[in-house]
């Protein structure tokens, strides 16, 4: 019985990586036909625009402080590949989660066979942090490089900055991951050396 929950959940994980990937291209190759239409970018006022808000004379409620937080911006005439790389995120997220799915299913296969320590469990764990890492990151990158691409085009450089939205959790999962990945290391070595000794 539990042989089978494994192998369904294997089915399932892999199924779904095969979907998160297709999906990933599928909404990239439709962000490319949308060219010459519109695209929203995530920008925010430059210095030089919040201080001319500020003094501007707009009436503000007591103790409200007008920041330089970030906005949504819709630009006509887009380019195919400010489209493409708008959804590049979502591009590298979908095709990282169809590796990922890979990787673990290899790693359940292992588990249930009892051979967690398995010599290639390591890398596989190692190449989980990569993934994580790639699609927390890089994502966020290439979207504020779509933004940059259109605001250079439309020559509002000077008004707005790209917006670029990182978080600690991927550089977390990633350090996490690795020191697993050590870890199980440090156990392939060990059972190696316990499996020398017996013979």
């Amino acid at each position: 019985m539990e042989r089978i929950f494994v192998n369904l959940t294997n089915y399932a994980l892999r199924f779904a990586g095969a979907a998160a990937a297709i999906w990933g291209i599928a909404y990239a190759i439709n962000g490319a036909t949308q060219a010459r239409g519109y695209i929203t970018i995530r920008v925010a006022p430059t210095t030089e625009v919040a201080d001319h808000l500020r003094v501007s004379g707009v009436k503000l409620p007591a103790g409200a402080v007008l920041g330089e937080g970030e906005l949504s911006l819709s630009m006509w005439d887009s380019t195919v590949t400010e489209q493409v790389l708008s959804r590049a995120d979502v591009l590298l997220s979908g095709l990282c989660a169809g590796v990922a799915a890979l990787l673990v299913s290899g790693l359940l296969k292992t588990f249930m066979n009892q051979q967690p320590f398995t010599r290639g469990n390591a890398a596989r764990i190692a190449w989980l942090a990569a993934l994580v890492l790639v699609s927390g990151l890089a994502g966020p990158m290439l979207s504020r490089l779509a933004a940059a691409t259109v605001l250079d085009r439309a020559e509002l450089a000077a008004i707005f900055i790209p917006s670029l939205s990182l978080s600690w959790v991927p550089v977390a999962g990633c350090v996490f991951l690795l020191a697993l990945a050590l870890a199980f290391r440090r156990g392939a070595q060990t059972s190696g050396a316990v499996l020398e000794n017996a013979g």
